[in-house]
């Protein structure tokens, strides 16, 4: 598959036979959502993610995505369950005990100092709807729009207005020292306003020594879509978060931001994810809907690296089955839809040129690319040209190999060699024993472009 798939472990994928069957279907990431759960259940998770692709020897991107400087609701034990116009209490507090008071705990006095009467609150993106009927101090009064099932730590958006927050919280914190510690990949950066947030989240990640991870900012309000260049150029990744996009913007604005953030992302050769919905009649169906495939077939056709499944599989009753799905439709369309292409710019970088040159020179001889990657640099430049052939990029280090798992079209193969020609010779002979490669073919061997008077670029026939 070109387009790859990143799946969201949680309660209802927890399990090492789910992982193992997750995995083996093909899975490129996988994620660990951190506005849920404690160390002790990210430590369960990592655990088994790890111990399992140890066993399977597979090498996959893992994803900590931080709450970020959003309002959520505290701990209910069990689900505040409203129907259209019954009234509840947002009140004060860490948590509460007895669901069926119709009581909601906030520990935000923030929130409460910056709502009013006729408000409206968002919540589950956008499919649960309160209007504020009154606020007082530290409590609020709000009547149910729509039925509601509302659950621990929902996020809470007020409808057209964004909160002044802080980039990290305490909670944040703890999860980004908790990626470091257990080797994570990439870090989701939630509700990220500008190229500020971003900073300060690299900037917090190298003074804890995780200076490797690489940085996704989630795409989801208004101020990152106005300054969404400054936050593609200080970012390793988007996410195109289409559920609080959805809270933000009109839902009919969706489709159309959703493909200009990635043909942004395209033109500014940064990997790109969407996410939320995409199989979401899977949480509690086997079988997804007619229009939640053309959704997906509509991503792919945009150009996505990777496609997630977030409550399909952490949550829903059906998540190897959603991962089955997904898989279907986009092998079903990846060979026939025509990859799109973007121009460089004329004052194109000589190392994108020279990516873009790599990948113009195989497709004209209808051959697969292999390069070697210390960094992951040059696999992420010739991905960006969107290639018609097989590319693989092979790397000695395990850390590049897992984070380039998540570009579009790349195979990543894990060499031993740690420099570019023994890594050449490696991958040449790894592909040709594991049958990728055969006689007849032509593959383009090579590696990143580098500041020296002489680059190899090898083309061989197989024999």
């Amino acid at each position: 598959m070109r387009a790859k798939i990143a799946v969201t472990i949680g309660p209802a994928s927890a399990d090492p036979e789910k992982i193992k069957m997750i995995i083996e279907l093909g899975a490129s990431a996988l994620r660990i959502n951190f506005s849920h759960g404690n160390i002790d259940e990210w430590k369960n998770y990592v655990d088994l993610i790890q111990d399992t692709c140890k066993n399977l020897n597979r090498h996959i991107a893992l994803i900590g995505d931080l709450p970020g400087p959003s309002i959520r609701l505290g701990e209910i034990s069990g689900k505040v369950l409203l129907k259209k116009d019954d009234l509840a209490k947002i009140i004060y507090k860490d948590k509460v005990g007895d669901a069926d008071e119709k009581i909601l705990p906030l520990p935000s006095e923030h929130f409460f100092n910056n709502i009013s009467a006729r408000d409206i609150l968002l919540m589950d993106d956008g499919r649960i709807q309160l209007q504020v009927l009154e606020v007082e101090k530290r409590e609020a009064t709000v009547k149910a729009l729509t039925p509601a099932e509302i659950s621990s730590r929902k996020a809470i958006v007020v409808k057209g207005r964004e909160m002044d927050l802080p980039t990290l919280s305490n909670r944040d914190l703890e999860a980004v020292r908790f990626s470091v510690s257990n080797d994570l990949d990439y870090i989701g950066l939630s509700y990220v306003r500008n190229a500020g947030d971003v900073g300060l989240l690299k900037s917090t990640l190298a003074s804890l020594g995780g200076v490797e991870l690489g940085v996704v900012s989630k795409i989801e309000t208004v101020r990152a879509v106005n300054n969404l260049t400054e936050i593609i150029d200080s970012s390793d990744a988007l996410l195109v978060a289409r559920g609080d996009l959805g809270m933000h913007f009109g839902l009919e604005q969706v489709p159309r931001l959703q493909e200009f953030i990635v043909e942004k992302c395209l033109e500014k050769g940064k990997p790109v994810i969407v996410a939320t919905q995409l199989l979401g009649s899977m949480i509690d169906n086997p079988v997804p809907t007619r229009s939640e495939i053309v959704d997906i077939l509509s991503a792919v056709r945009d150009g996505v690296d990777t496609l997630m499944l977030t409550g399909e599989t952490a949550a829903g009753k059906y998540p190897v089955e959603a991962v089955k799905w997904l898989k279907k439709v986009i092998e079903t369309y990846d060979s026939i839809i025509i990859p799109r292409k973007i121009r460089l710019p004329m004052d194109a970088d000589i190392k994108d040129r020279f990516a873009e040159g790599i990948t113009m020179l195989a497709e004209s001889l209808r051959a697969s690319i292999a390069v070697y990657t210390k960094t992951g640099r040059v696999a992420l430049r010739i991905s960006r040209n969107r290639p018609n052939v097989e590319v693989y990029a092979c790397s000695g280090s395990l850390k590049t190999i897992r984070k380039i798992s998540i570009l579009w079209g790349v195979k990543p193969v894990k060499v031993k060699a740690l420099e570019y020609f023994e890594g050449l010779e490696e991958i040449l002979t790894t592909l040709k024993s594991s049958g990728e490669v055969k006689s007849g073919d032509v593959i383009i061997l090579t590696y990143g472009l580098r500041d020296e008077p002489m680059h190899l670029v090898k083309i061989v026939q197989i024999q």
